[in-house]
Parts: C-alpha cells; sequence; structure tokens
C-alpha cells in the first residue's frame, strides 16, 4: 500500500514536469516571440510549483501527446508512458490529493522557432525535489515540448520528458 502510494506520488513529479511548461496569456494572434515562448514557460513553472491544476490543464491542447520515460537510480530499464489529456489529468488530480513539498528548477532552456512563427520547440532541463512522508525524491529531467498557437493562445501540443529519479 505504502508503495503505491509512493509511485503514484512519484508518478506525480514526472506528469507535473511534463506540464511544468505552459499556461495562456494575452499576445499577438498572428506569430509568437521567443519571450512569448519563455513566458508560458515561466508561467506553468509558477503554477506547477503552486500544484495549481487549472492553468497547466487549460494550456494542453485537447489532441496533446505526452510522452514519459521513467528510469530509477539503480536500474538499466526504462518505462514509457504514454497518455493524451484527459488520462494526464486524471492522473494528476489523483496525485494532487497527497501531501508533499515540491521543488522545481529549469535551466538550460534552448528553443527552435519554426518558419510558421507560430511553432516553437523548447528543450530544458528540470530538477524537481519532492518529499512524501519524510522521504525525499529527487528527480532529473530532460524535456521537449512543442507548442504552437491556437485560438490566439499558446498551448502544448507534444511533450517527451526523460524522468531519472534519484
Amino acid at each position: 500500500m505504502l508503495k503505491s502510494r509512493f509511485l503514484s506520488s512519484v508518478l506525480f513529479c514526472c506528469l507535473l514536469l511534463v506540464f511544468s511548461s505552459g499556461s495562456s496569456f494575452a499576445q499577438s494572434p498572428a506569430a509568437i516571440t521567443e519571450s512569448d515562448v519563455m513566458t508560458f514557460l515561466d508561467s506553468m513553472d509558477k503554477a506547477a510549483r503552486k500544484k495549481n491544476l487549472a492553468p497547466i490543464i487549460a494550456a494542453l491542447a485537447d489532441d496533446v501527446k505526452i510522452k514519459l520515460v521513467v528510469s530509477v537510480q539503480g536500474s538499466d530499464k526504462e518505462e514509457v508512458i504514454h497518455l493524451n489529456k484527459e488520462q494526464w489529468t486524471y492522473s494528476t488530480r489523483r496525485a494532487l490529493r497527497r501531501r508533499f513539498a515540491y521543488t522545481l528548477e529549469r535551466k538550460n532552456t534552448r528553443l527552435k522557432m519554426y518558419d510558421d512563427n507560430k511553432t516553437a520547440m523548447a528543450t530544458s532541463d528540470l530538477y524537481e525535489t519532492m518529499t512524501v512522508a519524510q522521504a525525499k525524491v529527487r528527480a532529473v529531467s530532460s524535456e521537449t515540448v512543442i507548442v504552437t498557437l491556437r485560438n490566439g493562445k499558446l498551448v502544448v501540443i507534444s511533450s517527451e520528458t526523460r524522468v531519472r529519479f534519484y
């Protein structure tokens, strides 16, 4: 039972880090800039730190594709998880029912703006710490998120995150 709760909390950590990357904001409906994308990422990081799920869900496109590749220290095995928006929302809401301390730091963000000026790819390294029942879990992740402009706001259309827990 404790192992199940712990794994659920660990999955939440993965899920938050996948979506510590976006929120809606006012912008030009015709094009996006690197500054717009960085503001988007920063707003999602703030929501993740506060465990505020609503802006994170709002930033997901209805057809978002989410891929998590999870590994743990001491194991060569990787678990690959594919989620849609509904599955991600359900899993994250369940995990948020637990009380825990959470920190997130984004580093080494690199942006690639596509020629249409409506789509960008952001690659970042994420460093997270989650404390559950006096146990501390650390995760280091490499995240690639593709965002696009739809109906005047940025939304996440694809996310691939490689997570390693320590």
